[in-house]
């Protein structure tokens, strides 16, 4: 390899030269590695609260699921085959074409007339997100040492942590004084910005190494499955019961063709083995549920505040926020609780607090005079379950395998956690819209034009009576489908039970891997 210029540096086989540690190149392909995961770190928490306002100007309340389901399913399928494809290509190559994918989806999405014209560019946003996260994390080992690493990924959780916090407030102030267009626009500076930086600073020599043979097969299949699995899901209710129970059919042969593509693949997306050692199943099981509860707030809190309470995105954002603040202290918190306690003991309290936050949830939706405050202790008393619920399941997994398979072993962690989202919010989804033209055809309420209660700009299209019976028939809804984020939140309580008690091979051991994973435990999923 070269080494460093001045201002540019090759990167090579994730080798740095000794001398080159404090060299301009370096710290500024840091900077557009930060900008990069920035960009996805802030989309995943400004677009909640402006998606009342979206449903009220496009309409199509009944699929808004998919706004946050197609984006994750998007980005999810796809993280693995960018990770190859980095190595067959060459990490900046692969990373810029994210970028770009993701900059092109970001302004289509903005310009979107219908609610499924912005579903299919959230799909191409996510294609574009799912070569981030691999890409910025496998440059970050190239960059540096081990012991560098722990240092530098202290900014990569802020960066998580900031985001997090400031993502539900930016969305709400640029949906209340712009548009919603500009949460999606948003984004889209700070991808060029990174894509620019990467271009001047890096020149990547990519050596043509041996590879094993990208799971096309399996990532086709499963992306396939669970698209038709969320279909059924969610159109269930509205289709004949011929085609939604042919489309259940047909994602659960397609889901079972994967797993058996999965057992003969030379490198497989999700390894199965994995799944049949019952700590490692309970982790994953755990984690999957985690995502559902944690993109079911996402997505449910901004409609409750917007259309039962009346308020506007901005407070929806508030309501939101106190959940990242804790979870962020939660999770430095249990790094050193799950060193003392265990896997299983931390586990199963995180999600008992998370369940107790749950409860707390859908008894603020059955009393709206006192929703706001009852929401926001909740979502402190959620945040605080959990990052010891994460952290915990994160390392318990790391600790059940070899060395040489704790990278596919946390991969299928957090494969499962951003799964549970697209799912989980799926579900929900269709309970919600199952549920609410239920109440609202026994309330006589039909052939409203109910999206005019989800923003008070539109409330004078309803008369006082009718807006009156919206508000009713959506917070009882949303109370029951907080109900059942508690019920998944008891089941994660029994997976926590099946988790390995012990701690890893040493507490000296077990902390430093503990601060290792903890921008992996505070990032969305």
């Amino acid at each position: 390899m070269a080494g460093f210029e001045p201002e540019e540096m090759d990167i090579a086989a994730g080798v740095i030269p000794d001398g080159a540690k404090d060299q301009p190149g370096r710290r500024m392909v840091t900077t557009a590695l930060l900008l990069a995961m920035a960009v996805v770190a802030l989309e995943q928490t400004v677009v909640s609260t402006a998606m009342p306002s979206i449903i009220a100007q496009l309409k199509g309340m009944d699929i808004y699921p998919w706004v946050f389901s197609a984006y994750l399913l998007a980005s999810t399928v796809t993280t693995p085959v960018y990770g190859k494809l980095a190595d067959l290509w060459g990490r900046k190559r692969v990373l810029l074409f994210g970028l770009a994918l993701f900059g092109v989806g970001s302004v289509m999405s903005g310009r979107a007339t219908s609610m499924p014209e912005l579903i299919a560019m959230r799909v191409v946003q996510g294609l574009g997100a799912g070569a981030v996260g691999p890409i910025v994390l496998t440059l970050l080992g190239d960059l540096f040492t081990l012991e560098e690493r722990a240092k530098v990924q202290g900014l990569f959780s802020a960066v998580w942590g900031v985001s997090s916090v400031a993502g539900p407030w930016l969305g709400g102030t640029l949906t209340d004084n712009l548009s919603w267009r500009w949460v999606f626009y948003v984004t889209v500076p700070f991808s060029v910005l990174a894509a620019w930086v990467l271009v001047r600073h890096v020149n990547e020599d990519v050596r043509r190494d041996k590879v094993l043979p990208i799971d096309w097969r399996g990532a086709g299949l499963l992306a396939l499955g669970s698209t038709l699995l969320l279909l059924a899901i969610l159109s269930g209710p509205t289709l004949a019961p011929l085609m939604g129970w042919s489309l259940l059919g047909a994602s659960l042969v397609l889901l079972a063709w994967f797993v058996a593509v999965e057992r003969s693949a030379a490198d497989p997306i999700l390894p199965p083995d994995l799944f049949v050692q019952v700590p490692i199943a309970a982790a994953i099981a755990g984690s999957f549920l985690i995502g559902a509860l944690l993109f079911g707030i996402d997505t449910y809190i901004p409609l409750y505040v917007q259309g039962v309470l009346g308020g506007k995105a901005t407070e929806a954002g508030e309501v939101i926020t106190p959940l990242f603040f804790s979870w962020a202290i939660s999770v430095a918190v249990a790094a050193k609780v799950v060193v003392r306690f265990g896997f299983r003991t931390t586990a199963v309290v995180g999600m008992g607090v998370i369940a107790l936050g749950m409860a707390g949830l859908a008894l603020g939706a059955d009393r709206p005079a006192s929703a706001v405050w009852l929401f926001k202790v909740s979502l402190v008393v959620t945040g605080l379950g959990f990052g010891p619920a994460s952290l915990s399941c994160i390392l318990g997994v790391q600790n059940a395998v070899d060395w040489n398979r704790r990278g596919a072993a946390t991969g299928a962690v957090t494969f499962s956690r951003v799964l549970g989202g697209a799912l989980g919010v799926g579900i929900l989804g269709a309970t919600l819209a199952f549920e609410f033209a239920r109440r609202l055809a026994s309330s006589g309420a039909t052939g409203l034009d109910i999206v005019a209660a989800l923003r008070p700009e539109t409330h004078d299209l309803l008369r006082p009576e009718q807006l009156r019976l919206v508000q009713e028939a959506l917070g009882r809804t949303l109370r029951d489908v907080f109900l059942q984020m508690f019920a998944l939140a008891v089941v994660a309580i029994f997976c926590a039970t099946r988790l390995a008690p012990g701690r890893a091979v040493s507490r000296v051991e077990q902390g430093r891997e503990a601060e290792d994973n903890l921008a992996l435990a505070t990032m969305e999923p």
